[in-house]
């Protein structure tokens, strides 16, 4: 289930995957695996939240739960097995989160380079016609009157934006030629002596620009068109450990380097090791749901726990924010969310272990110090 809701959040990834390459199994099957495998270390809590709610509201629904307290056994003794659980889970999230999101993003980019490679080399060797006009051409309508047969060479070339893009200009040459190639990674095209015709926004006003050469790098425009403009900017989330500790250092090293950039990069490093640890938070948060009066139904523990996983991405994003503006150092800002989650789950436990099942733990006559103020 965690999964699907996961996979529903990045339909539109993998629409654009399917729009630009087709449809076939490997267009679906391998997104699908680069795009949930990184979010395996939030699933991993998420799921023992739910897991551990579900086994305490069986208890406390088939009466087993205030037998065990009638025999001695208080939700104190219980918690141990289950946070021994949560420690093991922790270390298994940890070690997916450090390893396997930057695995799956390094493949996901991978992927699209070497399909972008193959589409674009389809594009110029089938697709190009003479005194044909290509509408999607990288997002662009071209038309070549000539076409030299190996493909690289072109006589009265015209490119002007597509229907989806705002600019609105028209290049026209004389000449223009193709360089390097896809599988070298340096494709290229080189218009000659040409002009470029665009209009003012909001206005009839028409700008005339004369050039000598204009060179146009055909797979940055493609891989931008499918990864988007900022992938390059990004691509430190696919490094790995090692990697990544080595380009923090490089940073802090350069001069010009954002400072924001810099806080970024350091608090996703520490990011992958405080994160999962919420599954110990999580664990005492579901037993506190978990165990609830049989008279308010088990719907209640649900949107408890729902409640709880949006109380943490809060947490989590707001303190991220706080360490990009340098409001809080890198590291107490990734560790923080964990300790107020553990700080407030860890005090509804104690509620709920001393008082009995049906009393609120957040009533004021059964807080601590308020209870008897109140008296």
């Amino acid at each position: 289930m965690i999964c699907s809701i996961i996979v529903v959040s990045q339909l539109v990834r993998l629409s654009e995957v399917l729009v630009a390459f087709g449809l076939s199994l490997e267009n679906v099957f391998l997104p699908f695996l680069y795009i949930i495998v990184p979010f395996i270390s939030l699933t991993i809590p998420i799921a023992f939240l739910f897991a551990v709610v579900l086994t305490f509201a069986r208890l406390s629904a088939d009466g087993e739960y205030p037998a065990m307290l009638a025999a001695g056994f208080p939700l104190r003794s219980s918690a141990r097995p289950v946070l021994a659980v949560a420690l093991v889970l922790y270390v298994v999230a940890a070690i997916c989160a450090i390893n396997l999101e930057a695995w799956g993003r390094r493949e996901m980019v991978q992927f699209l380079y070497k399909k972008t490679q193959t589409e674009l080399d389809n594009m110029v060797k089938y697709k190009m016609q003479s005194g044909v006009f290509l509408d999607d051409f990288l997002g662009y309508v071209m038309y070549a009157e000539r076409i030299s047969a190996d493909r690289t060479s072109f006589e009265n070339v015209m490119l002007a934006p597509g229907g989806g893009k705002r600019s609105d200009f028209t290049v026209l040459a004389p000449s223009g030629h193709i360089t390097g190639s896809v599988e070298t990674g340096n494709l290229k095209m080189s218009l000659e002596s040409g002009v470029v015709y665009s209009r003012r926004p909001q206005t009839e006003k028409i700008s005339i620009l004369k050039f000598n050469r204009a060179e146009i790098d055909l797979l940055k425009i493609f891989h931008e068109q499918i990864l988007g403009a900022d992938s390059a900017e990004d691509d430190y989330r696919s490094y790995r450990p090692s990697e990544l500790n080595n380009y923090i250092q490089t940073l802090r090293a350069d001069k010009n380097a954002k400072p924001t950039h810099v806080r970024q990069v350091e608090f996703l490093f520490h990011k992958r090791i405080s994160s999962p640890f919420a599954v110990v938070s999580f664990a005492f948060f579901g037993m506190v749901l978990g165990v609830s009066d049989p008279r308010r139904g088990k719907s209640s523990a649900y949107v408890g726990a729902i409640v709880t996983i949006i109380l943490g991405y809060v947490l989590l994003m707001g303190f991220e924010s706080f360490a990009k503006q340098g409001q809080l150092p890198v590291i107490a800002a990734a560790w923080l969310p964990n300790l107020i989650l553990i700080l407030v789950s860890g005090f509804l436990f104690y509620q709920k272990d001393r008082l009995p099942p049906s009393e609120s733990t957040l009533s004021k006559s059964n807080l601590p110090f308020l209870g008897r103020f109140g008296r």
